[in-house]
Order: structure tokens, then sequence, then C-alpha cells
């Protein structure tokens, strides 16, 4: 009986456990958060947007109230301050993913916003002392009308800031706040 060699291009020569550990990682790393570059030179960071209720203990906790926050968060005691019952498992993956001896999220929260609103990140600028984040709000269409906490979450490398800036503009209003750790 002859033996064969697969071809180097044909699935036939992995095996099913090796392409579930492959898809698996795959699918991680492609919805665990979005690798990006700012258009200055600022740091490298990955993000996600959680558009849900209060996700974050010490964070907004009123979908009716206008409100804004912002937090560092460095420490695997920090980050169990988030209500993982609320997160996604994607969500919750990127929380959890984080090595917080090589790097900590900047998080970001604003109320009400409806669901169909995105924050666009326009530049972030990192400091020994400071993490700025430049950010709008952009109305995607169809347009929602329920409320909801919108939270964005980066993931930047150390050195960590001793605290997080953030430029928002949503239409014609600009806000501008800031936060240290919770």
């Amino acid at each position: 009986m002859p033996v064969t060699t697969p071809d180097a291009h044909s699935l036939s020569g992995i095996d099913r456990r090796t392409l579930l550990v492959l898809t698996g990682t795959a699918g991680i790393t492609t919805f665990s958060g979005c690798l990006s570059a700012p258009s200055s030179s600022g740091p490298s960071y990955e993000h996600i947007e959680i558009d849900d209720g209060p996700t974050f203990g010490p964070g907004l906790q009123d979908v009716t109230e206008q409100g804004y926050y912002a937090a560092l968060v460095v420490t695997d005691d920090e980050a169990e301050l988030f209500d993982f019952e609320r997160l996604s498992d994607v969500e919750a993956a990127f929380v959890r993913g984080t090595d917080f001896s090589a790097s900590y999220l900047g998080l970001v929260q604003v109320c009400p916003l409806n669901s169909s609103m995105r924050f666009e990140i326009v530049d972030i600028h990192e400091s020994d002392v400071n993490l700025t984040v430049n950010v709008v709000v952009r109305d995607e269409t169809p347009h929602s009308d329920d409320q909801v906490i919108s939270t964005l979450l980066l993931r930047v490398s150390h050195p960590v800031p001793d605290r997080i800036s953030v430029e928002l503009d949503i239409a014609d209003h600009h806000e501008t706040f800031s936060g240290t750790r919770p």
C-alpha cells in the first residue's frame, strides 16, 4: 500500500484537534479586540465596545442619567469589579485576557447613548502621567431609540500612567473628563 504525503495546502494533513485549536485561536484573536494604531505617535492598543447597563462596579450605574466616567484598571483585583454576568463571552475574554504584568485597561463610559451609536477613536496620546483618549460618538443607521451605558475598553502596554483623560465629541457637544484607578 503506497504512503501518500498530504498536500501542504490541504486540510487533510491536519488532524481534527489541531484544526479546532487553530479555529478557536483565530476566533478569539479576531473577536477579542481590534489592534489599532492611533494617528499620532501614541501607543498601539486593542479595544472593544460594550453597549449594556452597568458593567463596571464603580462606574456609571443608571442609564437614565447623563454621565461620564473614566478609569484605569491595572490589576486582576480591579478587573474583578466588572460584572461578568452582564458581559458577553467575547467581552469577558477581552478583560480576562489582559496580562496586567504587561498592560492595563483604560475604561471610558458614557450614558445615555443608544445602541446604534459607536465610539470612533480619533487619537491616543500617552505620557508618564496621563493617557489621553480623543473619541467621537457616531450614530449609525438604522438608528435605535433605546438607552444604554456605552463602555469603551482600551488595552494598552505598560508603563501605567497616573490618570486617563478623555476628550469626547457627540454631535455639537464637547465633554472633557478624567479618572484614575477605581
